[in-house]
Parts: structure tokens; C-alpha cells; sequence
């Protein structure tokens, strides 16, 4: 369902009004006011809030007040249905763009949204490069353009997205100010915010990253079998609701089958499951007082449970952005919780293969580069699956290999994609033009030295000897106390 919901049956002076009884808060948590208030004076603003720190509200509230469309970009497109529905519930006209909406859908949304029907709008950053999109924004006024999950805009982010790049070319099309909002970014990464995004004088608030109800441990285990014990013994006698994170699909599914076998009620959650499945899964848990669900990242985001009492990563992460905004799941009642990571030898392996698979090493680049160059022709198209790809290589190249290769030739320039696949396409096809030289590859080189960075910070943290809170605060560019009493090491 695409249409607007009815408008809010009256106007508001108040934002706190506005809080209360639409949303049924009785005042603003800290941090969210001041970001409410810089979109009503318009003026652009960063928030960095942590996990739980209610952002959706400091663009929604905006948007129930502001007199023409609030437009949120952002990359979670498995929850903007649910961000739709919550602000249609409230009374706020609202809509998403996206690929999962049905093409007649996308048209009619499209055409209220011509005629100024809506008041909030969720877009993929993707949708933005669409020159029909474009034009369609030049016609309607914009109160508010919202980036969510900014840190995807900068290198240095643990989520990088090169569509983010191009959103600052906004500014000049659209005259409106920008509230950037995540949850999790150093002082480098809140830099190329500010300066990717252009934003002038922005109203900055950033919330502390300190939690301390919660407490962080790393515990090493030597096998499969002491990393079901471990996990058993946590999750049989938890008070609230529990999570484990795994960084595969294969291994979520392995967790479940041996919590279950043990006796437990656990649900698995990851990306290859259908979406009913999902939903079923996303329903039990917030419905339930003391569920349990084994997930890949996937899971998580926007799932509001405020009695999650214990986190355990059974790998360790490829980032401490992406731990700390996951294991931030916990406790958010306030009610101490746990934040466990499970430590075992291969887990460095696992990491090190997913950044070989989105930054290839520059031999491997140079290597697909020299047999694309004596399988084609300079000026050459070509537009082939993946697979076949693969097989007219010569089979040396595997299809991830491959396309992570040719992600990294294309950002130096030595192929060029010549326009965007029609819809029609095959699924997984790849088209592009080969150049006649090999620019040097630097920005790859970089990107992938970033990428080993954020695995090292991940390696100390796991070692380190002292305080762990102090470590993750201290990460994040917070002063911290040398011990927090709570953690593994100070306990």
C-alpha cells in the first residue's frame, strides 16, 4: 500500500507537542531537541547518536511540522516499509522509492508525489542518480533532506557506499537543509561528513558513546565444541531477550541447529532466507519476553527490544563500528547487560577473506586486468554474467574475486560502465568497456589499507590488557577513565 495516510488533523507550534501526542513520548531523550530544532530554523545539522538513541524521531518530528516533503536517504531498504507504516500510523503522509516497491506502486506514488501528497519520503541513495528522479525533485519544494547511516559516505566508515559520494552534488539542486544522522563515527569519519555532504555551519551533536549498564568481555575459545558450551551456558539462563551474531549465513544456521539440539527456542535470521521467513523472525522476536535469534548483521537494525540482555558475537567482527553498533543492542532499558565476543583462531581468516572480497590485494586487480586485456579488445564492450565471465577467463578467477576486481579497475579508470543495466537485464550481468592502459590503482591500495586498519583495531581490542570500555570510548575519540570496574579485564 503506497497511498498517503491522512494528515495530521491539526498544525504544531511545539515540537514537544508534537513528541507527545503523536508519537506518545513525554519529552525529547538527549540530543534529539537540538536536532529538531536545527531543521525547523534550517540549518544543517550532524547527530551522531548511538544505537537506541532514537534518531528516526529527530527527522520525523521535522517532518510532521515542516510545510512541504522531508526526503530520508538511506541505505536499509528491508526497513523502510516499516518506517512508513510507523509514520502513517502517527498521521504523517509518507512513502518509500525503492526497488522492493511493485513498478505500478512506484508510479503511483510517484504521481502523489507530484502533487505534494506526501510529507515524508524514503529513498536508496541508488534512486537519487536517476535523472527522471532528478527532475522530479526540481518540481516539489523540500523542507529537510535527511542521510541517514552517514558514515556510509566516507572510506573510513565501516559500511562505504560510492553512491553517498555523489550526495553532496545535491546541495546545489536542492535548497533545503541537510540533517546527517548515524550512530557510529569517528572524528575522521564525522569529518568527511561535514565535508562530502558540504555541509555549512552544521548544528553538531554527538552523543556520548559510553553505555555504562553495559559490560564488554572477549573470551577466546580453542573449538567448535567449547563455542557451544560457552554460548549454551550464557543463553539457557538469560533473564531477557539474547542475540548471537555470526559473520555467515552457513554459521548462523550452524548455531541454531546446535542450540536447538540442547533444547533451547532459537531462531535463525540472515539475508538468504525469504522474507516471510524474516518477518516471521523480526515478529517472534519483538513479540516475545525472552526470544533468542542467531543472525548474520542483517538483523538488527530498527528492531527496537529494549530487554536484550546479552550479546555474543561468536566471531570476532570485521570492525569495531560495526561491533559496537550491534553489541549496542543490549541493554537499552538501561538494565546492565552483556556484551560478549568469542575469539578462536581462523576468525582473523574469515575477516581477512570478506576485505580480500570487496578490496581485492593490487596483484590480484593487476592479474584479472592482464587477462581481460588478452581476452578483449580496447573499446571493446562487453556485457556477460558473471559466470560466464568466469568460464571465458579461463575459470582462474572466481566470480567474487572478479567482480570486486573489476569494482576496483573501474573506480581507477581502467574500465569504464558505459550506462546502467536496463531492469530487463539478466540478474548479475556485467557490462563495461575496456580502457587501453591501467591507470595506477592508488585508490584501491588505500581503500584496502583502510579496510586492514579496522581489522587491526578489532585484533587490539580482542588482546588488549586493559579496561575494554576504555579502549572503545578512547576509539571513537571520547576521554575515558583508565577502569570501568565492569569489564573482563577490570573485573
Amino acid at each position: 500500500m503506497m497511498g498517503p495516510s491522512s494528515t495530521p488533523s491539526r498544525s504544531f507550534g511545539d515540537p514537544r507537542e508534537v513528541l507527545q501526542e503523536l508519537f506518545g513520548f513525554p519529552d525529547f531523550r538527549p540530543g534529539q531537541r537540538e536536532l529538531v530544532d536545527a531543521a525547523l530554523q534550517g540549518r544543517d545539522a550532524l547527530g551522531i547518536l548511538p544505537t537506541g538513541g532514537g534518531k528516526s524521531l529527530c527527522y520525523q518530528v521535522p517532518a510532521a511540522m515542516c510545510p512541504s516533503l522531508t526526503l530520508v536517504v538511506s541505505p536499509l531498504i528491508s526497513l523502510m516499509s516499516d518506517q512508513v507504516e510507523r509514520a502513517r500510523d502517527v498521521g504523517i503522509p509518507a512513502a518509500q522509492l525503492t526497488s522492493a516497491v511493485e513498478v505500478h506502486e512506484a508510479r503511483r506514488a510517484r504521481a502523489e508525489l507530484l502533487e505534494g501528497r506526501f510529507k515524508l519520503l524514503f529513498v536508496a541513495p541508488e534512486r537519487l542518480q536517476s535523472p527522471d528522479f532528478r527532475r522530479d525533485l526540481a518540481r516539489i519544494p523540500i523542507s529537510l533532506l535527511v542521510v541517514d547511516e552517514a558514515h556510509c559516505i566516507s572510506e573510513w566508515g565501516h559500511d562505504f557506499r560510492p553512491d553517498y559520494l555523489k550526495l553532496g552534488e545535491l546541495r546545489d539542486e536542492v535548497a533545503a537543509p541537510i540533517m546527517a544522522l548515524t550512530a557510529t563515527a569517528t572524528p575522521r569519519v564525522r569529518e568527511e561528513i561535514r565535508h562530502f555532504l558540504r555541509l555549512s555551519q552544521p548544528a553538531e551533536v554527538v552523543r556520548s558513546f559510553d553505555r555504562p549498564n553495559l559490560s564488554w568481555s572477549v573470551r577466546r575459545v580453542r573449538g567448535s565444541a567449547e563455542k557451544r558450551r560457552i554460548l549454551y551456558s550464557h543463553f539457557r539462563g538469560r533473564s531477557g531477550a539474547g542475540l548471537v551474531y555470526a559473520s555467515s549465513r552457513k554459521g548462523v544456521e550452524v548455531v541454531r541447529d546446535e542450540l536447538a539440539a540442547l533444547g533451547l527456542p532459537i531462531e535463525a535470521y540472515h539475508a538468504g532466507l525469504p522474507a516471510e521467513e524474516r518477518d516471521r523472525v523480526q515478529s517472534w522476536f519483538l513479540e516475545e519476553e525472552r526470544p533468542l535469534v542467531a543472525a548474520t548483521n542483517a538483523f538488527g537494525m530498527g528492531v527496537d527490544k529494549s530487554n536484550v540482555r546479552i550479546v555474543i558475537h561468536a566471531q570476532l567482527p570485521g570492525t569495531l563500528e560495526g561491533y559496537y553498533q550491534e553489541a549496542g543492542r543490549a541493554g537499552r532499558d538501561g538494565e546492565p547487560a552483556c556484551c560478549l565476543a568469542l575469539s578462536a583462531p581462523g576468525d582473523e581468516v574469515i575477516q581477512r577473506r570478506f576485505v580480500d572480497g570487496s578490496e581485492p590485494p593490487l596483484h590480484r586487480i593487476v592479474a584479472v586486468w592482464l587477462r581481460l586485456r588478452r581476452r578483449f579488445s580496447p573499446g571493446q564492450e562487453v556485457r556477460l554474467s558473471a559466470d560466464r565471465l568466469f568460464r571465458r577467463l579461463g575459470g582462474k578467477v572466481a566470480p567474487g574475486e572478479l567482480r570486486a576486481s573489476l569494482r576496483a579497475l573501474e573506480r581507477c579508470g581502467a574500465v569504464v560502465s558505459p550506462s546502467r543495466l536496463p531492469e530487463s537485464g539478466e540478474e548479475g550481468e556485467m557490462e563495461f568497456i575496456l580502457r587501453r592502459r591501467i591507470p595506477a590503482p592508488f585508490s584501491s591500495v588505500a581503500r584496502r589499507r583502510r579496510e586492514l586498519a579496522k581489522l587491526q583495531a578489532v585484533r587490539r581490542y580482542a588482546g588488549t590488557r586493559r579496561c575494554r570500555r576504555a579502549f572503545i570510548l578512547r576509539y571513537f575519540g571520547e576521554e575515558a577513565p583508565p577502569r570501568c570496574g565492569s569489564c573482563d579485564r577490570c573485573m
